[in-house]
């Protein structure tokens, strides 16, 4: 029997904790028994030269930063672009033009690729679904019902995180047989070992240092982390909270610091490709989103001893342990000001939750992930 040819559909190679996680996945799987190809909608983003050698890569469509520097081609470029997808979304059967090979299994890596892989115009792949995002916050936003019904015409649905997969069943009533558990992994010395990169930044010893990494949207808590740090600061609580990450609201979050006095105390430094320096000269990481699968940056600030204060949403209960290696929390401002303010004022307590945090490394498995999954796409060879 031949290899098992295995497809990914990502929409883009932007900076981001899905996108990271394939990444992952490709440098660190067997590739014995795989033949792997990762087809990008948009051929853009930081992590196009982070792509494995020995993996085939089929690009739809260019990149922002291929186009001209011209702003007027620029444009119609653009508009071209989104046309060739609108037609190629539309008229899903001239995808068969890009499609090298015929793949045994099609892989959904995130919600926006669900129709893509539904709609392939090989119908006899095995057709796998990998859900990274959580469900309860979008029930509330009534986006999840469709996601359900889509999940349900895929052979095989694979979760990140066994919370998710129960709010499905707790929220919706449905529950798929077929489906599998596959957490996000971290190499614990790699981390270590970038965290090591000197940087021109350093803990402060006199006040306490926040770290986090996310995308800086609509959702994901940080304007409402930048009211908290003005409401302790404002206290005369002395602390320091820094950002890595970027996004639509990066440039008012930024200005608004800047405005009212506080960029010196709330940095937001924009997308690093080693944001682990910055990590490990905190004494705390913050995650304040309202919406979380499972967060790699989390697992990350733990491997390197560094403990947690987060929303307690989707798997983040199964990485912090609360009240040991973290706090958790529910997302609104009153709970995050009143957790951080405790952390500010009780040093005993953070230097606890520190001590903690370096025995993290134990609670997470690496190699064994890497075999399920190959064992899950071995036996669903259709050749096999």
């Amino acid at each position: 029997m031949g290899k098992t040819k295995v497809l990914f559909r990502i929409r883009s190679l932007e900076m981001g904790g899905v996108n990271k996680v394939l990444i992952d996945i490709l440098n660190h799987i067997s590739k014995e028994k795989l033949d792997i190809t990762v087809m990008v909608n948009l051929y853009q983003g930081e992590l196009r030269a982070d792509i494995p050698k020995d993996i085939h890569l089929i690009k739809i469509a260019r990149g922002k930063e291929d186009f001209s520097k011209n702003k007027w081609i620029h444009k119609l470029q653009l508009a071209a672009r989104r046309l060739k997808l609108t037609l190629l979304d539309q008229l899903p059967k001239l995808m068969r033009f890009y499609y090298k090979k015929d793949y045994d299994i099609e892989i959904a890596f995130g919600k926006s690729e669900l129709n893509m892989v539904k709609n392939s115009p090989q119908k006899k792949s095995k057709k796998i679904a990998w859900v990274h995002w959580e469900f309860s916050h979008e029930a509330i936003l009534n986006k999840s019902e469709q996601n359900i019904k889509t999940l349900q015409d895929f052979d095989q649905v694979i979760f990140c995180s066994a919370n998710v997969r129960a709010q499905v069943k707790t929220l919706y009533g449905v529950t798929f047989p077929n489906s599998e558990i596959i957490p996000n992994v971290v190499h614990p010395e790699e981390v270590y070992e970038k965290s090591l990169e000197k940087i021109d930044f350093e803990k402060s010893a006199d006040v306490v240092s926040f770290s986090s990494v996310g995308r800086i949207k609509n959702g994901k808590g940080y304007p409402l982390l930048f009211r908290v740090h003005q409401r302790l600061m404002q206290e005369g609580l002395q602390h320091r909270i820094i950002i890595i990450g970027n996004g639509d609201r990066y440039n008012d979050l930024r200005e608004s610091a800047k405005h009212l006095g506080y960029d010196k105390s709330f940095l937001l430094l924009g997308n690093q490709n080693n944001p682990f320096p910055y990590i490990k000269n905190s004494d705390c990481f913050i995650l304040p989103t309202q919406s979380e699968a499972y967060p790699l940056s989390v697992k990350e600030a733990l491997v390197l001893g560094i403990p947690v204060l987060a929303t307690d949403t989707g798997g983040v209960n199964e990485i912090v342990t609360d009240n040991y290696d973290g706090l958790l929390l529910q997302y609104n401002e009153d709970t995050i000001y009143q957790k951080m303010k405790m952390l500010i004022t009780t040093p005993s307590l953070l230097q606890t939750l520190s001590n903690n945090a370096q025995k993290a490394n134990s609670k997470f498995e690496t190699d064994a992930v890497y075999k399920k999954i190959e064992h899950i796409f071995t036996n669903n060879n259709t050749n096999g």
